[in-house]
């Protein structure tokens, strides 16, 4: 049974500190304005992250190779198809990007995308310069066998996923093995190989495929 949403999304005006998760804010303290209640956090959390990953036609949203889809008309389609968020405007949709704790959406210049977690086929254009030494992937004992043979490749997403450090590919991995184990990646060899390895997230990269030679397994950390 899933837990019910305890979290709002507030804005801190009084010192103009912005958006924030919380009952307060971190920096001064203050109870700030609510912006969407826990519940509407968590249902329209959901509803972004299937749209903009997954399913953007069941809105009639048009969205180009790059992921983005127009904030305006995502908006009116979401109050189109979900009354209960008559009241969206673009204030809202602004908070919820920014206060993301793990950095999944962008929005800019009037336009909106997930930056991860993608089932379409997605040209991405995300950053590539400064990525660290090494990432890390969650897979099986059963799984990494193969993966060191033959290399990571996508599965039921359209891109490769890698985590900014152990113990996140281990949370991440977790949820859907149980028991994981972590294999390294070793960047610099793989960017040298000619692998491009974007960041996508706050704790996320991607790239389209990696061979077995970028990567080593590290011991079990179940």
């Amino acid at each position: 049974m899933r837990r019910k949403p305890t979290v709002p999304l507030k804005e801190e005006v009084k010192h103009g500190h912005g958006f924030f998760r919380g009952e307060k804010c971190p920096l001064s303290g203050e109870e700030g304005v609510l912006v969407l209640s826990p519940r509407h956090l968590d249902q329209f959390g959901r509803m972004m992250a299937g749209v903009l990953r997954h399913f953007p036609d069941r809105f009639d949203l048009e969205m180009d190779k790059q992921g983005w889809v127009e904030a305006s008309e995502f908006i009116e389609a979401v109050k189109s198809q979900r009354r209960h968020f008559h009241y969206l405007e673009t204030r809202h949709l602004q908070a919820v990007v920014e206060t993301d704790p793990k950095g999944r959406y962008q929005l800019m210049n009037g336009r909106l995308r997930a930056t991860y977690a993608h089932t379409l086929d997605l040209e991405l254009d995300l950053p590539t310069d400064n990525n660290p030494e090494h990432l890390y992937f969650a897979c099986s004992k059963e799984d990494a066998e193969e993966y060191l043979e033959h290399g990571l490749y996508p599965g039921d997403r359209n891109m490769v996923h890698l985590s900014s450090t152990r113990l996140n590919a281990l949370e991440a991995g977790r949820h859907i093995i149980g028991k994981p184990i972590v294999l390294l990646v070793d960047v610099k060899s793989a960017e040298a190989g000619g692998n491009e390895i974007m960041k996508a997230g706050t704790t996320v990269y991607l790239s389209k495929e990696l061979s077995g030679e970028h990567l080593k397994q590290l011991p079990d950390s179940t």
